[in-house]
């Protein structure tokens, strides 16, 4: 069973603040968000939502076996500014050059995205609007409605990740999955290049992840990558406007 829990502050990492308290097969309580960042579990609700508060204990960050800890009573940033100002490519490129492993949180109106680094690598990234791990498998055809149900159900009743679960039950190889991951990772990131507005935070914080099904990302060349889209699309956007300019021009005058 879950329950909204009203008294809770925003997720530190989505900034979500429709929280619920999970209970545990192990009959403990959890605090829980819909990006996957997941609580320690306690004897009770009130312990559960103090925890969470207080964040005095890791934050498991479930779709990539990530736990940050934060001992702050908020999220008091280390790096913070606005995209304005300075872009995302520079953010990264900084935070890159220091060998730097936090969560950098990237925001604008009605998207929020979160990267995690590790010594300078892309490790992990999540947005609020982007297709779920296994709404991904299902569009890559690499698992069926069916199966998909099934793993989010036993995952949602004994409070485990989905991509642990689809693993258990054999629905995806280790590979595959680590594949589909590095894909969403990449999107969610080369996304953010584009943005024309925004702001970031970023704070240094100590990160796990399971090395089985996460892959790093070094950040030059995805900052590199980024730059060749950038340049096809404004290759494509020229053309485009030629043709409407093309269409707007007179016709010859016949003699």
């Amino acid at each position: 069973m879950s329950s909204i829990a009203l008294e809770f502050k925003p997720c530190p990492f989505c900034g979500r603040e429709g929280i619920i308290v999970d209970s545990c097969t192990d009959g403990a309580f959890a605090a829980r968000c819909q990006c996957g960042a997941m609580g320690p579990g306690k004897k009770s609700k009130a312990e559960a939502i103090t925890i969470w508060n207080t964040r005095e204990q890791d934050m498991l960050w479930n779709p990539f076996h990530l736990s940050a800890r934060s001992p702050d009573d908020e999220f008091n940033a280390d790096f913070k500014g606005n995209l304005g100002t300075l872009d995302f490519a520079t953010v990264l490129q900084m935070l890159a050059s220091e060998d730097k492993s936090g969560i950098l949180h990237v925001a604008r109106p009605h998207t929020k995205s979160v990267i995690c680094l590790k010594n300078g690598d892309i490790i992990a990234a999540s947005d609020s609007g982007g297709l779920r791990l296994g709404q991904l498998l299902y569009h890559n055809r690499m698992i069926s409605r069916k199966r998909l149900y099934d793993a989010l159900r036993i995952a949602q009743k004994n409070n485990k990740m989905i991509g642990e679960v689809l693993l258990t039950m054999g629905y995806v190889t280790r590979d595959a999955l680590k594949k589909v991951i590095h894909q969403q990772v990449q999107k969610v990131v080369l996304e953010i290049f584009f943005w024309r507005e925004g702001y970031f935070e970023y704070k240094d914080c100590m990160i796990k992840f399971d090395e089985h099904i996460t892959q790093s990302i070094n950040t030059m060349e995805i900052i590199m990558e980024s730059v060749r889209r950038i340049d096809e699309w404004n290759e494509r956007k020229r053309k485009k406007n030629l043709i409407a300019e093309k269409k707007l021009l007179p016709l010859p005058e016949h003699e």
